[in-house]
C-alpha cells in the first residue's frame, strides 16, 4: 500500500498554522525565541566551565589563570541560564502585551508597564525565605536562586502571561485614574495604571496566601506534588521509563525544563538502584547479577545529546537545510553543546517548543531509543552501564566510560544516533517546507 505523504502532512501543517494564529501560543513562542541568545551564551559558558573544572580536578592543577577562567564562565552561566526564569517573565509578559495591544480595545495598554508588573507579580508568588524548604530552619530573608533558573520557568511563564491578561482587563474598566489630555504620555500611563496594578498584585498575593493555606510553599511545589509526583511512582521497569520520558518531553514541548522538574522527583526512586549496581560492579568487576538502571536508559540512551535525543536532530538539520537558513545556523551553534548533552539552543532555536510539526518525533524518538536499549541490554547484547562518571564527557566517550570501557554501549549509541537521524529527517524536511512557504 502506497503511503500518502500529503495526507500525513496536512494535519501537522494545519496545527502549525493554528499555533501561528493563536495569540497566546504565539506570544509564548516569541517569548522563548527571545531567550535564545541567553541560552546559547549560557550553554557555551557552562560547557567551558565544566571542562575547565574537570581539567583542574583530574590533573590536580593549581593555576590561577585556569581557576579564574572557570569562575569567569561560571559567572556568565549564572547571569544567563541562572536567571532564565526572570528572562522568561520579561519575555512572555512583553510578547503577550504586544499581541494584546494590536486590538483596539487595548489601546491604552502600555507594554513596558505590563512587563514590569509581571516581574513584580512573580516576586509576589515566590517564597521570600532562602530556607523555604526546611520549615525548622531559621528564616533567611531573600529569594532562593532555584526560582530564577529553570526550576522557576513554569511559575514565571504562567505568572507573566496571567498578570498581563489581568492588567489588560482592568485597564479597560472604568475604575482608573483619568488625567487631563495635556499631561505627558508617560505621566498619563503611570497614573492610569495605578489601580489596575494594585488589583493585579492583590490577586496574586491572595493566590499565594491560598496556596500556603493548602500547605504548599509555592505554586511550583503544589503542581509538582499534586500532579507530577503521583505519575512518577510507577516503579523502575520499561513502562516506568516510558512514562517518565513521555512526561518529560511534554513539559519540554510546553517550554518547561522537563528534566529538572521530573528528575527532581524520580531520582529518589531510580538513583539508589544505579548506585547499588555501581557498588556491586566495583566489588565484583562482573556484570553478573547487574540489573538495568532506568536512569541510564533514560538519560544516556533515550536522550542522546539532551532531552528528545536532539543530537540526531542536529545532524538531520545540517543535512536537510540550506546554507543561510535560520535552522542551519541553529544546528551549527547547537552541534558542539549537543555533543555534551546541552541542547537548549536547538529546543528554543528551531524551535521545538510549541512546534506541532516536531511534536511527534520529539515524543517518539526518545521512547524508541529507550525501548531498543532496554531490550538489547536485557538480552545481553550490550553490557549494563555501571560506572559513576563525571557527566561532562562527550556522548560516545560517556557511554564508553559508563559501560566500564566496553565497546558495546558505544556501538549502541552510534546505532541509535543513526536511527534518530532517519526518524527526525521527514519532520525536519516538513518543517523547512513550511518555513520556506512562510518566507516566500
Amino acid at each position: 500500500m502506497k503511503f500518502n505523504v500529503e495526507r500525513f502532512q496536512e494535519p501537522l501543517l494545519k496545527a502549525s498554522a493554528w499555533v501561528e494564529k493563536n495569540m497566546i501560543l504565539q506570544a509564548v513562542k516569541n517569548a522563548f525565541v527571545r531567550t535564545i541568545p541567553f541560552t546559547v551564551v549560557g550553554s557555551f559558558s557552562n560547557l567551558i566551565k565544566m571542562q575547565l573544572e574537570a581539567l583542574i580536578k583530574n590533573y590536580n592543577i593549581d593555576n590561577v589563570i585556569l581557576n579564574n577562567a572557570a569562575k569567569l564562565f561560571g559567572y556568565l552561566g549564572s547571569a544567563t541560564l541562572g536567571i532564565v526564569a526572570l528572562i522568561v517573565v520579561f519575555s512572555s509578559a512583553y510578547s503577550y502585551a504586544v499581541e494584546l495591544k494590536r486590538h483596539e480595545k487595548n489601546s491604552q495598554l502600555n507594554p513596558i508597564i505590563a512587563t514590569l508588573l509581571a516581574f513584580a507579580a512573580y516576586f509576589v508568588m515566590i517564597p521570600n525565605n532562602v530556607n523555604y524548604l526546611d520549615s525548622k530552619a531559621d528564616v533567611v530573608e531573600g529569594f532562593a536562586t532555584s526560582f530564577f533558573s529553570y526550576e522557576g520557568m513554569f511559575t514565571a511563564l504562567i505568572v507573566g502571561m496571567i498578570a498581563v491578561d489581568l492588567f489588560a482587563r482592568f485597564s479597560r474598566s472604568k475604575f482608573t485614574i483619568k488625567m487631563p489630555g495635556n499631561v505627558p504620555q508617560n505621566v498619563f500611563d503611570s497614573f492610569f495604571s495605578l489601580i489596575p496594578i494594585s488589583e493585579v498584585l492583590l490577586i496574586f498575593g491572595l493566590v499565594r496566601l491560598g496556596i500556603q493555606g493548602l500547605g504548599y510553599v509555592s505554586l511550583l511545589q503544589m503542581i509538582s506534588e499534586v500532579l507530577i509526583a503521583p505519575l512518577l511512582t510507577v516503579g523502575t521497569g520499561l513502562p516506568a521509563i516510558i512514562i517518565v520520558i513521555l512526561l518529560q518531553q511534554i513539559l519540554w514541548f510546553l517550554g518547561l525544563h522537563g528534566f529538572n522538574i521530573v528528575w527532581g522527583v524520580v531520582s529518589a526512586f531510580w538513583l539508589p538502584l544505579f548506585l547499588e549496581n555501581v557498588a556491586k560492579f566495583a566489588e565484583t568487576q562482573s556484570f553478573e547479577g547487574i540489573s538495568i538502571s532506568p536512569n541510564t536508559m533514560t538519560n544516556v540512551y533515550a536522550m542522546i545529546g539532551g532531552s528528545g535525543a536532539t543530537f540526531g536532530l542536529i545532524i538531520a538539520m545540517l543535512i536537510f537545510t540550506r546554507n543561510g537558513e535560520k535552522e542551519r545556523e541553529v544546528a551549527k551553534l547547537a552541534l558542539v553543546p549537543g555533543c555534551f548533552g546541552i541542547n537548549e539552543p536547538v529546543i528554543f532555536g528551531l524551535p521545538i517548543v510549541l512546534n506541532p510539526i516536531m511534536f511527534i518525533p520529539w515524543i517518539l524518538v526518545p521512547i524508541i531509543n529507550a525501548v531498543i536499549a532496554y531490550v538489547v541490554t536485557s538480552i545481553g547484547w550490550v553490557v549494563p552501564l555501571v560506572v559513576l562518571n563525571a557527566g561532562n564527557e562527550p556522548i560516545f566517550i560517556s557511554s564508553w566510560v559508563l559501560g566500564a570501557f566496553h565497546i558495546s554501549p558505544v556501538i549502541l549509541t552510534l546505532v541509535l544516533v543513526i536511527l534518530d537521524i532517519i526518524l527526525y529527517a521527514p519532520f525536519v524536511i516538513l518543517n523547512q517546507k513550511q518555513q520556506r512557504e512562510l518566507q516566500a
